[in-house]
């Protein structure tokens, strides 16, 4: 038997029918390269793709997913893409990074405070402290706030206040005062521990004083002695420290008043004559320089059995003298 060739459908060309063919083939091909991918976006699925791209980064792109700066892919956009893979991206966040008083906004994916510090490279020191702590977890949008904390030692000197002192100082009338000797400030120094907390000083903690120079007390004298007064003598005005009333008498320093066995001499060695008195030593010592008026300035310097208290007794140089003098009620001014 002899075959007979199909006859071929009128007004169809060729050429069409390969086309379709090709286009069938290809379609297959595709299929069969093109590899399944599911894309997670924050734990949740966004999209299942087909793809033959080569690589995560542009997987994502002819998918039109955009990333924003800070997300986290994973795998990185550089692994070649597999058959059936998982993409997973976190979207980040921003977070206010405050560093030693600078403030920068970051991005971030979350995790710990310590993770976001070691992602953007800020590293602690020994004393520095980060709010919240490093161990707490960053959700969301926050500030983190690393405080820079220093110690130093501060040297700071000081002065020491002086005291004041008084004593008597018989040689200053009462009343009146004088510096015998100046105050002098004393020095210490002072040691410190500051704390600093981003440059600024915090805590000051004393460690230490020394003694540098010790202080002088202010000597300050009061006087005691009693003021002086001033009496109008023949020769001027004579300052005087006390006045007594007394009574008065006169002597010759010849036997009419002492006795035939008088020498003319007083009890303290002094020859007797005008300008000598004899005093009781209880009431005015010895050696007392005097004023009477109506009779002149005299020295206490004898003593008589009758002159006790307040009695005083006037040498003259005659006789006659003694005896017109008398007795009489004086003031006796007791000089300085």
């Amino acid at each position: 038997m002899e075959l007979v060739p199909a006859p071929r459908p009128q007004g169809r060309p060729l050429w069409l029918y390969l086309l379709i063919a090709v286009a069938i083939l290809s379609l297959g091909i595709w299929l069969t390269v093109a590899k399944s991918v599911t894309v997670i976006i924050d734990n949740e699925v966004h999209q299942v793709v087909k793809t033959r791209a080569n690589t995560v980064g542009s997987a994502l792109a002819k998918a039109g997913v955009v990333l924003q700066p800070g997300d986290l892919v994973e795998p990185a956009g550089t692994e070649r893409v597999t058959r059936g893979m998982e993409i997973r991206i976190t979207r980040s966040f921003p977070v206010t990074l405050v560093v030693g008083g600078s403030e920068q906004i970051v991005q971030f994916t979350g995790g710990s405070v310590g993770e976001l510090l070691k992602q953007h490279g800020v590293k602690l020191g020994e004393l520095d402290r980060v709010v919240p702590d490093s161990v707490q977890v960053i959700a969301g949008s926050q500030t983190v706030e690393v405080i820079r904390v220093t110690k130093d030692q501060v040297t700071v000197e000081e002065d020491i206040p002086y005291g004041s002192k008084e004593w008597a100082e018989p040689t200053l009338e009462k009343g009146k005062t004088k510096i015998v000797q100046r105050g002098q400030l004393g020095l210490q120094e002072k040691v410190y521990e500051v704390t600093y907390e981003n440059g600024q000083e915090v805590d000051r903690e004393l460690l230490v004083t020394r003694v540098v120079r010790e202080p002088k007390d202010e000597i300050i004298g009061i006087g005691t002695r009693e003021p002086s007064k001033a009496v109008i003598t023949a020769r001027g005005p004579v300052q005087y420290k006390e006045v007594k009333e007394m009574i008065a008498t006169a002597y010759y320093p010849g036997p009419e008043s002492t006795g035939e066995w008088a020498d003319g001499f007083t009890a303290t060695g002094i020859k007797a004559g005008f300008g000598i008195a004899a005093v009781d030593p209880e009431v005015i010592p010895l050696g007392t320089r005097l004023y009477v008026p109506g009779y002149g300035h005299a020295l206490a310097a004898d003593v008589g059995g009758a002159i006790k208290g307040n009695r005083i007794d006037l040498c003259f140089e005659t006789y006659n003298e003694a005896i017109q003098f008398g007795r009489r009620t004086v003031k006796v001014y007791i000089l300085d």
